[in-house]
């Protein structure tokens, strides 16, 4: 197969990826009775240290106003607290609750199980080759992101 072929076929593969994960998120999202942006949220705060609501607010391109809200509903459903940072009082970081935990646990384990069954099928050097390809692709996607942030806003019409 040709390098660009080969390229494109990656990246089609990518895209449909992308799309599973998207439509299990929705299905998941679906039965937990929670908002999609909800569950993205709660990924981006168990994935960090120190996660602030301005960290979730960028994660998920969402206004302050929106990620407050977000927040409140995550609160109310006991799937994150606030506290205040013990170096700067002004600033808030969101923990993980031990029910978020759990919901997490039952939302990705299936999907784990599933993705470890592949991941079996393949070598080491196979997976660490794959894996620093993904983080040069997701670097790029970050560039190109900035690269929109930064265009005219659009025109109206």
């Amino acid at each position: 197969m040709e390098r660009a072929a080969a390229g494109d076929d990656l990246v089609r593969e990518l895209r449909t990826f992308a799309g599973e994960i998207e439509h299990y998120i929705g299905e998941m999202s679906h039965h937990h009775t929670m908002h999609r942006s909800d569950l993205t949220a709660l990924a981006h705060v168990m994935d960090g240290h120190e996660v602030t609501p301005k960290d979730v607010s960028e994660a998920l391109g969402l206004s302050a106003s929106a990620t407050s809200a977000l927040l409140d509903r995550l609160e109310r459903a006991g799937h994150v607290t606030r506290s205040r940072s013990t170096v700067d009082r002004r600033s808030i970081h969101l923990e993980v609750t031990d029910t978020a935990r759990e919901v997490g646990s039952s939302i990705f384990t299936p999907l784990a199980m599933h993705v470890r069954q592949v991941l079996a099928r393949h070598g080491t050097d196979e997976l660490e080759r794959t894996a620093a390809l993904l983080a040069e692709l997701n670097t790029a996607v970050r560039a190109a992101r900035r690269d929109v942030r930064a265009m005219d806003p659009p025109q109206e019409r």
